[in-house]
Formats: C-alpha cells, sequence, structure tokens
C-alpha cells in the first residue's frame, strides 16, 4: 500500500498520482479504480477525482505489476547511498522507492524539500546512519546550493537568524531575535551571476533546519524564484516561473578519523544546476 497526503491547489487524481507515483501506469490506475483498491479519506472510490488540499489518498496495488523505478545513483557502498531526487516527489516516499527496488534497508539521513531537486544522502544500515545522524549534527558534512533569487545581490551575504517552526500549518518563520521556541540557524550566500531582475547564487547550510534557505533568503529580501510559500508571487509571475529554482549540487564530507564514513572525505559529489 502506499499512502500520499495532499497539500496543493485541486488537482485530478491521475495526473497527482503520475506526480508522486510515475510507476503506477494509467492502464492499472483504472484497473485500481474498477477494483475499488483506491482510497481517498478512508472511503473507496471508482472514479478519477478531483482532490482538495488535506486529501489522504491510499493505493492498494500489486508491486510486481508495477513499472520499475529509474533513479539517477551519484554513488553506493554497502553503507551509504547518494542519489539524485527529483522535483515533486518528497523525501521519504523517494527513499521508500529506493528501498523497495533495491530490496535492502535504506533509511533517509537528511530532506529535501518536495519541490527542490538534489543530491540526497540514505543510509544502508543503522551504523552509518547513526554516523551521518552525528555528522550533520557536528558540521562534519558540507552542504551547498544553487538557487535563483530575486534582486541584483552583489555581495556575500553571511546571515545568521532564528527559525520558528509551525507544524501544524507546515510553514516557518525567521526572527532576527531569540523567540520561545525558535531556533538559530546561519546561511551563507555568495552571488554567483545575474543581473537587476535576478542573481543565481551558491548556498552554503550551516544548519539544515525545515525550509531554512527558502525562508531566510525571502527574510532577506532575496526571495527564490517560484517558491510559492515564500516567494514573491508577483516576481514569480513576471520570471513565469513553473518550478522551484532550488537544486542541492554538491556534497562533501570531514568526518574524524577514526569514524565509520571517514573514507568519504577523499570524495566530493557535485551534480549542475538545471536552471
Amino acid at each position: 500500500m502506499r499512502v500520499y497526503k495532499f497539500d496543493r491547489k485541486p488537482l485530478r487524481l491521475s495526473k497527482y498520482l503520475g506526480e508522486v507515483f510515475p510507476e503506477l501506469r494509467y492502464g492499472y490506475f483504472r484497473t485500481l479504480l474498477k477494483l475499488r483498491e483506491i482510497k481517498v479519506n478512508g472511503k473507496k472510490i471508482s472514479a478519477d477525482i478531483i482532490l482538495q488540499k488535506g486529501d489522504v489518498i491510499e493505493v492498494y496495488c500489486d508491486e510486481d505489476k508495477l513499472l520499475k523505478f529509474n533513479f539517477e545513483s551519484v554513488f553506493e557502498d554497502d553503507n551509504i547511498l547518494i542519489a539524485v531526487k527529483p522535483r515533486g516527489v518528497s523525501s521519504e516516499e523517494f527513499c521508500s522507492r529506493i528501498s523497495t527496488t533495491l530490496n535492502k534497508p535504506t533509511e533517509l539521513a537528511h530532506r529535501l524539500d518536495t519541490n527542490t531537486k538534489g543530491l540526497l544522502i540514505m543510509s544502508h544500515n543503522e551504523a552509518s546512519s547513526q554516523a551521518l545522524r552525528e555528522g550533520f549534527r557536528k558540521g562534519f558534512i558540507e552542504k551547498k546550493y544553487h538557487a535563483l533569487v530575486g534582486g541584483a545581490l552583489k555581495e556575500h551575504l553571511d546571515l545568521k537568524a532564528y527559525l520558528l517552526k509551525d507544524a501544524e500549518k507546515g510553514i516557518v518563520t525567521i526572527t532576527d531575535i531569540k523567540v520561545n521556541g525558535a531556533v538559530p540557524i546561519h546561511t551563507e550566500v555568495e552571488p554567483v551571476e545575474g543581473d537587476d531582475d535576478g542573481t543565481i547564487v551558491e548556498v552554503t547550510l550551516h544548519s539544515g533546519k525545515t525550509h531554512q534557505i527558502r525562508a531566510h533568503l525571502a527574510h532577506a529580501g532575496y526571495p527564490i524564484v517560484g517558491d510559492t510559500k515564500y516567494g514573491d508571487f508577483e516576481l514569480n509571475k513576471v520570471m513565469r516561473a513553473k518550478r522551484q529554482y532550488l537544486t542541492a549540487t554538491r556534497l562533501a564530507f570531514h568526518f574524524p578519523k577514526g569514524n565509520k564514513l571517514s573514507y568519504l572525505n577523499e570524495k566530493v559529489f557535485e551534480i549542475k544546476r538545471d536552471f
């Protein structure tokens, strides 16, 4: 069974599943509807309905009848897997599909936003999971992103602030002073190229909190183009942005000697931005 929580504007079920569950062929989707093997909010359905925000979709399918899930692997050994997560799929769902395809335990080490493409680290055993958790907590793992932001950024920014998460609403707020429940964040931004309308920047994430890059850049006056939650809606319209211009492009490791994953220190993993 696959479970999805719909959090977008109204959209037809078949189109949504085509994006988040591409292994489900349309013909097999129609068969599941006839067999009433799909539920929305706990009720069996037999029609290709329009989904509303908050709907929960359950798909009861035969894994053997699904298309093989293809993904871009950048590195894999017995301990970890680094793959390129596409836009439009959650990190959890991406990892779950990979685990099913490889038929081996695969656990997320961190997360990327659903609409962010880029390098995602997963582990294949508990010892590696622990080493990666420690690595992120202590700053042994270097993460860089590229983004297209609105406005002309001419100089390096070293941004420090506080992030307050509202889990119920699924949003975060950035403040310059510490408030109850807020955690410190640190984001570095380096302009790469651009003009008065927009700038491509390289972002170094020193603390990996929910929506940190998107919210922190918007707070600093440089919203990411295509961001529909923290971005500038008029800018998105002018730029005709159909997607979020943010890609996780680089990973490097700085584990201390003796750490289970210190052999990764000799490697750097990079992909090109797709904008």
